[in-house]
């Protein structure tokens, strides 16, 4: 599986891409190339033609919840008949404290005129390979259409993530039970580990461990996580830096 970083919070010197805080991954194995959300901007757009890339013969996108930094950039974006799978509740209104709107900008009927949508809530297969959760149990957030991807191999699974609102355990454990399979390859995305202590970080990580992450693996936090969370991830697994125009082969 190749994932290509199309746009991140981050990005590295020299290579002229744009990066917002947002996520979106071009995701290509086999029959499938997946556009895993859309970032907040066209930015992804204009990275992906930058690094040469063909967003026309994307065979299915998949959100991963209904945040307008996930989804704005489908504002700018159309492939009529493709289609794009998401939790039915991605249109729910998401107000801030602000009074500030953070919700998908893009409503139900229009998006339904620029793809073949596909809401449940309930785990879909894209093919034998691909596999999208849909609504993750335990989880005990206000974004209950925060969901993952999952890649199933012979030799384990893969699992990304867009921010992990329902909790990574959650989405780890249910990811081994939809595809039951207990070997974990790795993580890449966002673990939503912003603004907590030290020990909170420090007891997820060791319930990541007993959860099947392997601490040799390579573990792709990002988009969501700031710079202490991954050091202290770093003192448990092999924390990989994630920037806009990488291209990680898992």
């Amino acid at each position: 599986m190749k994932i290509t970083v199309l746009t991140e919070n981050n990005a590295r010197i020299d290579n002229y891409l744009l990066s917002e805080p947002g996520l979106s991954l071009l995701i290509e194995a086999k029959d499938k190339k997946i556009l895993f959300d859309t970032g907040y901007s066209d930015v992804f757009i204009k990275n992906a033609e930058t690094l040469g890339l063909d967003l026309r013969d994307v065979t299915d996108i998949v959100i991963s919840h209904g945040h307008n930094d996930h989804t704005r950039g489908l504002t700018y974006f159309e492939l009529r008949g493709v289609p794009l799978i998401a939790h039915p509740n991605i249109f729910d209104t998401k107000i801030d404290e602000n009074k500030i709107h953070y919700g998908c900008p893009i409503s139900e009927e229009e998006l339904g005129r620029r793809y073949r949508l596909n809401l449940t809530n309930r785990p879909f297969w894209l093919n034998n390979e691909f596999v999208f959760l849909g609504e993750i149990p335990e989880n005990k957030s206000a974004d209950i259409d925060d969901t993952a991807l999952v890649h199933k191999t012979n030799e384990g699974i893969f699992i990304i993530t867009g921010c992990s609102h329902s909790g990574i355990i959650n989405i780890i454990n249910y990811a081994k039970q939809v595809c039951r399979d207990e070997r974990i390859l790795g993580v890449l995305g966002g673990f939503h580990f912003l603004k907590k202590s030290e020990e909170e970080l420090e007891e997820i990580c060791s319930l990541m461990l007993k959860s099947g992450v392997n601490p040799e693996y390579p573990l792709y936090p990002c988009h969501c996580c700031d710079l202490k969370s991954k050091i202290i991830m770093s003192k448990f697994f092999n924390v990989q830096e994630v920037c806009t125009g990488d291209v990680l082969n898992c």
